[in-house]
């Protein structure tokens, strides 16, 4: 599956081996992956706003991926969101509603499915 379009990705994670694996994964398809290892770091680097999507992590500290998502939410609402869980406590969600930008998805995460997910969330009215 090649990127239709360049799409740039902001991913989000206090695990550099997560971050750099989706990063080879986002940019093997063709689009562009921005990495950054807290919610604090994509929020403070003035680049949410050239960010098609934005792939978190939920547990982070001190900013959990539910508070990055708030505050993304207040800057572009219709941003596109995967949050990415380890927990199995919260219920996967493999489609898009009509009001809903984002898509669950439990961790380790299934390659194809993500870019599913990618595809669904990216073609989604904003």
């Amino acid at each position: 599956m090649i990127a239709q379009a360049s799409h740039t990705f902001a991913i989000v994670d206090d695990d550099k081996r997560v971050l750099e694996g989706l990063r080879e994964l986002l940019e093997s398809v063709g689009y562009v992956a921005k990495t950054y290892r807290s919610p604090s770091a994509l929020l403070d680097s003035g680049e949410l706003n050239i960010c098609d999507c934005v792939i978190t992590d939920i547990k982070m500290e001190p900013m959990d991926g539910f508070e990055l998502e708030q505050a993304v939410r207040g800057q572009e609402p219709g941003k596109p969101m995967i949050l990415m869980t380890g927990r199995t406590d919260i219920e996967d969600r493999g489609y898009v509603g009509a009001d809903d930008h984002r898509v669950f998805m439990r961790k380790p995460l299934n390659s194809q499915a993500l870019l599913q997910a990618i595809t669904r969330l990216l073609a989604f009215p904003r």
